[in-house]
């Protein structure tokens, strides 16, 4: 199995050692016994060891689908860096891939994982269901597979703009609305108004899912609206003599 670790901090090395060897442990439980799964060199060296750059690497020697890794690396001369235990499962994927979250964000300064996506993509499966239950069937789009290609597209685009604002958000406490996240959310909901207007399509899925075509909007007011209406079934007419 693998599982991906990204974005780690290696601590400054002012002695000119640089750090060279990592090493990963797998537990079933946050504290419960590490089992060493793989180590390997880390590559390239620092060539500055007091200026350690970020380190992101992945591991195909896993064994659990929802388990505990912890990371440590080490340098030639046995001085050991222990990373905290993280937890590593399976990616929800709702309405979106995470290839279609990806392909709305550049994948080196920004991207989506298990980690950052899969409780936006909760968030955003209610917000396109909340626009769009009411006028066509939203119930079969639990997967990528059932839902329509222009659903996932838009899917994708708003949790790409969330991860896009938690990853900024981490660096700045002003972030400004002209900013590539609000482009992408803006983009994703006038389509959606597009949807539920009748003027943008519903494709159907690329695995079979339901709901194509083109929306058709709630009909215009009409007599039956208002009351009392004579088309109903009542006891009292307009008409009626008292």
């Amino acid at each position: 199995m693998i599982v991906s670790f990204t974005d780690y901090e290696l601590e400054p090395r002012y002695d000119g050692v640089p750090w060279s060897t990592v090493t990963i442990y797998e537990s079933a439980t946050e504290t419960g016994t590490y089992a060493q799964i793989d180590s390997f060199p880390l590559d390239p060296l620092d060539s500055n060891p007091a200026y350690p750059m970020k380190r992101s690497f992945t591991t195909d020697q896993a064994t659990l689908s929802n388990g505990w890794y912890r990371v440590d690396f080490s340098d030639s001369i046995g001085t050991v860096q222990t990373t905290d235990p993280v937890y590593n499962s399976p990616a929800v994927e709702i309405m979106a891939t995470i290839d279609d979250i990806n392909a709305n964000l550049d994948g080196v300064v920004i991207s989506a994982d298990s980690n950052n996506s899969s409780l936006v993509q909760i968030g955003v499966a209610r917000v396109i269901r909340a626009y769009l239950g009411k006028l066509v069937d939203t119930t079969t789009w639990t997967t990528p597979d059932t839902t329509p290609d222009t659903i996932r597209e838009i899917a994708g685009m708003l949790i790409a703009s969330q991860v896009y604002f938690n990853a900024a958000a981490t660096t700045s406490l002003i972030i400004d609305d002209t900013n590539f996240g609000q482009r992408l959310y803006d983009r994703a909901m006038a389509m959606l108004q597009g949807i539920a207007a009748g003027t943008i399509s519903i494709d159907g899925g690329t695995g079979g899912g339901e709901g194509g075509g083109t929306v058709s909007p709630p009909d215009e007011l009409s007599d039956l609206d208002f009351f009392p209406v004579d088309a109903t079934d009542r006891a009292f007419t307009l008409s009626m003599e008292l």
